[in-house]
């Protein structure tokens, strides 16, 4: 009777054990809370782009520029132009890993995107990048940056 006892345990034994090693899919995702511009490279030079700065000023960007965007929390309707014009990108998922931001590898949590959008800037134009959270409370937030 002991056998027959385990033996029909053990399917609950397997599952606990997968379940436990399993990640917690239950878990919210994070809202949008940031956006922001933080690094534009041309040849000209590359520059790191402080919070709450709205215009570049080290040097003038012409020609192939990467314009490079922080997002934290995660956005569905991700939007990024240069003066009007649509801009496609790239994107990296970033996760949390104990204390430490990295670009995701199958540990931590993730966080948010870097998305890098490249530009062929002939003059002088605004930068604008919106994008809008996934859940509650789905706030579009949107970051703008006048390229020099």
């Amino acid at each position: 009777m002991k056998k027959a006892i385990a033996w029909s345990l053990a399917p609950f034994a397997c599952i606990g054990l997968w379940l436990a090693a399993a990640p917690a899919w239950g878990a919210p995702a994070p809202a949008l809370s940031e956006v922001r511009v933080f690094q534009v490279q041309s040849q000209a030079c590359k520059e790191s782009v402080a919070e709450g700065v709205d215009s570049t000023r080290q040097c003038q960007h012409r020609g192939p520029t990467r314009v490079s965007v922080m997002e934290v929390g995660l956005g569905n309707n991700a939007i990024a132009t240069f003066d009007g014009a649509r801009l496609a990108g790239q994107k990296t998922a970033i996760c949390q890993v104990g204390s430490i931001s990295q670009a995701c590898n199958g540990a931590g949590t993730l966080m948010g995107y870097i998305y890098v959008f490249d530009v062929d800037i002939r003059a002088a134009g605004w930068f604008e990048y919106s994008n809008t959270s996934i859940n509650v409370p789905r706030n579009t937030l949107k970051t703008q940056l006048r390229i020099q």
